[in-house]
């Protein structure tokens, strides 16, 4: 069911990177945006270290400037899930383990709850972020109640 689909990804990704007016960056950060009431001019970033790190530590290059009209932004694939290690499980890829909490949004610890982009190894969009944080809400708050919570 999904070839369809990435055979439409890879026709798009192509067009993008033949584009005359599109330069795709990779491994950059963006630190800012600058422009004016006329519209964006350019975007301030830093290239990220050649392990392909944020390009927080010693090895990162100096500030790069790209002149932009316009800007699309990706956040990447790998969940930020990093100050979890050792405190809830993890799947593989570095999401949260949910894989026994069902439709649930509870995760290897009683009371914790996950949402979004460390849970959703399929989708990973704002969107579903958004609306797994209300689930996330609602399960947290029937937990509470569980627990002789009360207003």
């Amino acid at each position: 069911a999904g070839g369809g689909r990435k055979k439409k990804s890879r026709s798009l990704a192509t067009r993008v990177f033949e584009h005359p007016n599109i330069a795709v960056e990779w491994n950059v950060t963006v630190d800012r945006f600058e422009g004016n009431t006329d519209g964006l001019r350019r975007a301030i970033c830093r290239r990220g270290t050649k392990d392909g790190g944020s390009g927080q530590g010693a090895a990162a290059d100096a500030e790069l400037t790209v002149r932009a009209s316009a800007a699309f932004v990706s956040i990447g694939h790998e969940p930020n899930t990093g100050l979890f290690r050792g405190q809830l499980a993890l799947a593989a890829g570095g999401y949260l383990d949910m894989s026994e909490a069902g439709r649930s949004t509870r995760t290897s610890v009683a009371g914790v709850f996950a949402a979004g982009d460390l849970a959703d190894r399929q989708y990973r969009q704002a969107i579903t972020s958004a609306g797994s944080g209300a689930q996330a809400a609602l399960d947290a708050e029937r937990y509470l109640s569980e627990q002789g919570w009360t207003d």
